[in-house]
């Protein structure tokens, strides 16, 4: 791709100022095209540009104030000079022709996923419709194809709007300015037609209402997430029947706490996350954001909300969370969140006493059962041993797997090393039976405790110190033992 002479300069900039879209402050319906472009990609920014002259200015900007820029620096002038097209770039600091770029290296910004797709007017590229993320971020091909149809609905909006103006400058005084006109409403018509088409195939939820605050738009997606795409005239005070909306915990949201109420009473929110539960049907997490809708002369025009889908995201985050933080074959916690929880009940500088008992558990005999029946016998056995410890243990204490078969278990409360060697002593008698396995061979495996009273001085390391310690204070009493001639 290759950037073609700009002497098609001038020709853009008075297009531009034909379409009168250089100097406008508030644009309801390019704002609204360009949150879904967001919410549609997932990008946080999103933006027209436009090529003034040398300058590149900014339309309808989306999470950032927006401005002006000297085009010869700008990604958006760059990309707006290559054939006209949408492009997407996972990392623009790993693509040659951006690396260096002052709104790339750092010198004016550091934004990293991309992707535009060109506004062509009349054969002129008069700018793009850009999505943008200051960290890396792929597109699939679907979106790149649907911020095309967006980029599409713009340049509609723009030609639709510059004919208007043209007609009304005619004025309805002859029969062909009226038949212009006329055919200009069915264009009018049809352009809204295909909008409201446009939004009703995307897979984000879109939501406005009037500046009464009656509903004006409820696309495919946001009928079918509420459970009213088989009921779309049910009365406003039988909404509660068919869903319920609640906050991420469950929490009902009351009126004043609902999205569009809150785009109201604030003018904008970003990325509110609400949970939708139609009756019947699993409920899904959506992540929300919006603004008023006031016109040039600062009416109230409306509002509008966009919704995305962020259920599968949100369950991979806490899946990798918890496999991040727990054993896989046993689900106990890790090495990582045994320690974040003795650093929560050990914090530095504290003055009060520490009632903790830290418990250190290695199992014995366990390595024969690996040795004679393989490894899938001894995790089977490392299980049955697990749900023995965690059995004994009292409600409240955190049982976490430290190695291959060893344990420490967190004991909080605990007044005294007796009642901590209770527990012990209670983990210990529960091995008194042999293990079993599936395939009914019994295995005998023990288990030794060492017992550590954390003190004021006490950290996380000396604390697991100790207790690992006197584990094998109790192992060496117990081959000293059996060493014992009788």
């Amino acid at each position: 791709m290759t950037e073609p002479a700009g002497g098609r300069a001038a020709e853009r900039a008075a297009l531009l100022r034909e379409l009168e879209v250089l100097d406008v402050r508030c644009d309801p319906e390019v704002d609204g095209v360009v949150r879904v472009a967001a919410a549609l990609t997932g990008m946080p920014y999103a933006t027209v540009h436009l090529l003034d002259g040398e300058d590149q200015r900014q339309l309808s900007p989306h999470g950032f104030p927006g401005g002006s820029a000297p085009g010869n620096s700008s990604v958006g002038a760059v990309l707006a000079g290559w054939e006209p097209g949408v492009y997407a770039f996972d990392d623009l600091a790993a693509h040659p022709r951006f690396a260096t770029n002052p709104w790339v290296d750092g010198r004016r910004s550091r934004l990293r996923g991309y992707a535009s797709a060109h506004l062509v007017i009349d054969g002129v590229t008069v700018g793009t419709l850009a999505v943008m993320d200051d960290r890396p971020h792929a597109l699939t091909d679907d979106d790149r194809d649907r911020l095309g149809d967006l980029a599409a609905v713009i340049v509609g909006v723009f030609v639709r709007r510059r004919a208007l103006r043209q007609l009304a400058d005619v004025a309805a005084a002859t029969t062909i300015a009226r038949r212009e006109a006329e055919q200009a409403h069915a264009e009018l018509t049809r352009s809204e037609a295909f909008v409201r088409a446009l939004l009703d195939a995307l897979p984000v939820g879109v939501v406005a209402a009037d500046a009464e605050g009656r509903l004006s738009l409820f696309n495919e997606v946001s009928r079918r997430w509420h459970g009213l795409d088989a009921q779309p005239d049910i009365a406003p005070g039988d909404l509660a029947s068919v869903f319920s909306l609640t906050d991420p915990a469950g929490r009902l949201l009351e009126p004043h706490e609902v999205p569009l109420a809150r785009a109201f009473a604030e003018r904008r929110i970003s990325d509110v996350e609400i949970r939708i539960a139609p009756v019947g049907r699993a409920g899904r997490l959506l992540s929300t954001s919006g603004c008023e809708v006031r016109g040039e002369d600062g009416e109230l025009l409306g509002a509008v909300i966009a919704m995305a889908d962020v259920t599968a995201q949100r369950e991979l985050e806490q899946a990798l969370r918890r496999a991040a933080l727990h054993d896989p074959l046993t689900g106990l916690p890790n090495r990582s969140l045994l320690l974040d929880r003795l650093e929560q009940l050990l914090p530095p500088g504290r003055r009060s006493p520490v009632s903790l008992a830290v418990l250190f558990c290695d199992l014995d005999g366990f390595k024969p059962v690996n040795d004679a029946a393989g490894h899938a016998v001894g995790d089977e056995v490392l299980v049955r041993a697990v749900e023995r410890l965690t059995g004994a243990v009292r409600p409240g204490d955190t049982v976490a797997r430290v190695g291959g078969d060893e344990f420490v278990v967190l004991c909080p409360g605990v007044p005294s090393e007796e009642a901590a060697q209770e527990v012990a002593d209670r983990m210990d008698a529960a091995f008194d039976i042999p293990l079993r396995s599936s395939r009914g061979t019994e295995h005998r495996v023990g288990v030794s405790v060492g017992v550590a009273l954390c003190t004021p001085d006490d950290t996380p390391d000396t604390a697991l110190a100790a207790a690992d310690a006197a584990m094998y204070r109790i192992k060496s009493r117990r081959r000293s033992a059996r060493a014992v001639p009788a």
